[in-house]
C-alpha cells in the first residue's frame, strides 16, 4: 500500500518544500533547479512498503504538533491563571519538536529539509543563508 497522493503532499508540506510545481531557485543571484526536489519526488515513489507505517504516524505526530502550536497562540496574552503558570515558551518548544520529527521524516526518505524553507532555518541544516556575511 504505496503512499496517497495527499500524504505524499504531506511529506512535502512537513519537509518545508513548495505546494507548487518544480520551481528554480536563486543562488548566488541567479536561477537554479533545485535538486532536492527531484530527490524526494524519487523518494516518495520507491518508498518501501514495510516503511509506510511509520511515515504515517510521523505525519500524525507532525499535524498533530502543528495544530498544538496554533491552539497555542490562544495562551499567549496568559502569564498566569490562578495558580496554574502557562509556560512562556510553549510555541518555541513545539516549533524544536516540529524540527525534530521533520527530521526524522527526512532520515526516513533519505532527503534533505528543503533548505529555503524559512520553517527550518534556525534547525542547524544547511539553509541558504546559514553563512553570516557582512
Amino acid at each position: 500500500m504505496p503512499l496517497t497522493d495527499s500524504e505524499k503532499e504531506r511529506v512535502r508540506y512537513h519537509l518545508g518544500y513548495l505546494g507548487t510545481q518544480p520551481a528554480a531557485s536563486i543562488q548566488l543571484g541567479i536561477p537554479r533547479p533545485l535538486q532536492s526536489v527531484f530527490l524526494v519526488e524519487q523518494a516518495l515513489n520507491n518508498l518501501i512498503e514495510n516503511v509506510v507505517p511509520r511515515v504515517r504516524r510521523i505525519l500524525k505526530i507532525m499535524d498533530d504538533v502543528e495544530c498544538k502550536l496554533c491552539e497555542a497562540q490562544d495562551r499567549l496574552a496568559a502569564k498566569q491563571l490562578d495558580n496554574l503558570q502557562l509556560r512562556d515558551n510553549e510555541p518555541d518548544q513545539l516549533e524544536r519538536e516540529y524540527v525534530r520529527w521533520g527530521e526524522r521524516l527526512a532520515d526516513i526518505f533519505g532527503v534533505p529539509l528543503y533548505p529555503y524553507s524559512n520553517r527550518y532555518k534556525n534547525a542547524g541544516g544547511t539553509a541558504a543563508g546559514s553563512i553570516p556575511v557582512r
